[in-house]
């Protein structure tokens, strides 16, 4: 089964396919939801068709730094579609926004910022979790 088929039912926020089978199905907001999967199960995304409700730069770095195959956003950014065009990944999305947005939806998502000056993924992943560790303590 296709994880965009299953991610567009509405249970979950982020689906993982392989060989046609859905080897993970996440509900959550944010990255918490890839990054749980890459933290615990990376053996899952290897190879992988991912499918998501917003895929962000942030977002697509962890899922690159995975091994994903192929990602499809129902929403993605243009610098999440620039860094994947930019490795080759094969993806695809609903809707193409300039930006992710935060919740309040008056500024940019802080992760999302937290990775726009680098295209390095190690240091995108030690910026998303420093971000994320701020973010807890407020």
């Amino acid at each position: 089964m296709e994880p965009k088929t299953v991610l567009e039912r509405g249970e979950y926020s982020c689906v993982v396919a392989r060989g046609g089978v859905i080897v993970d199905a996440r509900r959550g907001i944010g990255v918490k939801p890839i990054l749980s999967i890459y933290d615990r199960h990376p053996e899952d995304l290897m190879g992988a068709s991912v499918a998501d409700r917003v895929i962000g730069k942030a977002a697509a770095m962890l899922l690159v730094l995975g091994g994903a195959a192929e990602i499809y956003g129902a929403v993605m950014s243009e610098s999440a579609i620039e860094f994947l065009s930019a490795r080759g990944v094969p993806h695809r999305f609903g809707e193409r926004v300039p930006r992710i947005e935060n919740r309040t939806r008056d500024g940019i998502c802080p992760i999302e910022q937290s990775v726009l000056g680098t295209d390095d993924l190690e240091e995108g992943l030690k910026s998303i979790r420093g971000t994320i560790q701020k973010l807890m303590r407020r």
